[in-house]
């Protein structure tokens, strides 16, 4: 299983600025942002960005980003990195993320400042986290910030620090101007697991660049493909660096699982599980956990408490139903897996493997369909 975290689709807009709309902000009712909540995770789960794009406001995250850069941002260079965000590409780039298993579902709803805001969980064998600040401009309701967890803080704050890092170590003519469309193609590469191609094209961006904390996360995402050791150096060095970091919670749950400490490992769950406050899909990580630390019994209450909570999630169902194996539970089993496979997301290769591996138990999963037919 892969235990990387994804970070891939923060960094397309890293460069923003642009005349800001004047619109006055009003609140967002408790009832409106669970709407939005429904219709986000529904047009998500439809594989459509359109949602997604419809509620970034791009004129209020420009404002952020002009308030916190201060009045040394380069407009040049920052109207170049406007394309991507207006076109909707950050939307598409979520979408691209999640795939065709992966999710993006609502953890809480809660209210901060006379704000609403969502918090959704992105999760595609890696896991992330937004936190979307709601606003109201006339009679709609828009996301005007996004903080993110593997960042460790707000999207306005890691364009405006990086436009403000850039402006005050160098000339605009030492940023290359196919910076975007370069990062855009260490993306790609990513995406299509070609880590060495895209480490190699990290290496030429400018140093001024590579010394800011967003390059230095996105290269963690690009030693993840190098090979163990390099993705444990890459996230040692980013602890030592930052090691105060909200995010480095998310971040170091590979780190200390690499590394085999796993109270460390679970320390990591706990304390990213405090810090949003309590989503009971981390009790997927701590059963990973568990089970490489071979703790079979925190393992089945994890993967149960799991269960009990998210039924739908299929790889949690998965790794329940091989525990009860392992124990030969097949009252607990048989019923599962039944159930288990009336699910469009199915692994019916692992079931298979399963039925070989333990015969009995395939004979009591074909009797039960036997005379549910």
């Amino acid at each position: 299983m892969n235990y990387n975290i994804s970070v891939r689709y923060i960094f397309l807009s890293f460069i923003l600025f642009a005349a800001s709309c004047s619109e006055p902000e009003k609140p967002v009712t408790k009832e409106e942002a669970a709407k939005v909540a429904t219709s986000l995770m529904q047009a998500v789960a439809r594989h459509s960005d359109s949602r997604f794009n419809e509620l970034l406001d791009v004129d209020a995250i420009e404002e952020r980003i002009q308030d916190q850069a201060g009045s040394k941002v380069d407009r040049q260079m920052v109207t170049r990195g406007m394309k991507a965000l207006r076109s909707g590409e950050y939307g598409k780039e979520i979408i691209r993320n999640i795939g065709n298993k992966g999710t993006y579902e609502l953890v809480k709803q809660y209210e901060k400042d006379n704000h609403q805001h969502l918090i959704f969980r992105l999760y595609n064998d890696q896991l992330n986290y937004h936190d979307l600040l709601l606003i109201k401009k006339g009679d709609k309701v828009k996301i005007a910030d996004i903080y993110i967890y593997t960042t460790g803080e707000n999207l306005t704050t890691t364009i405006a620090e990086s436009l403000r890092y850039i402006n005050e170590q160098a000339d605009v003519s030492d940023v290359p101007k196919d910076l975007l469309p370069r990062i855009q193609l260490i993306k790609k590469y990513v995406n299509t697991n070609n880590f060495e191609i895209a480490d190699s094209l990290f290496q030429t961006l400018p140093a001024i660049l590579k010394d800011q904390k967003l390059y230095k996360i996105m290269y963690i995402n690009i030693a993840s493909g190098l090979g163990n050791d390099k993705y444990l150096a890459a996230l040692n060095k980013l602890q030592q660096e930052y090691p105060d970091a909200p995010n480095m919670y998310l971040l170091m749950i590979d780190a200390y699982f690499l590394k085999k400490d796993f109270d460390g490992a679970l320390r990591s769950v706990n304390s990213l599980d405090s810090l949003i406050n309590k989503d009971a899909f981390l009790d997927y990580y701590r059963a990973l956990i568990c089970k490489e630390n071979m703790d079979k019994a925190n393992k089945l209450v994890y993967l149960e408490r799991l269960q009990q909570n998210l039924p739908r999630f299929d790889a949690g169902t998965l790794e329940l139903i091989f525990a009860y194996l392992e124990d030969e539970q097949w009252d607990k089993a048989v019923p599962l897996t039944v159930q288990y496979r009336k699910s469009k997301k199915a692994n019916m290769e692992v079931l298979e493997i399963l039925y070989q591996n333990y015969p009995v138990f395939k004979k009591k999963v074909d009797a039960v369909k036997s005379i549910t037919i």
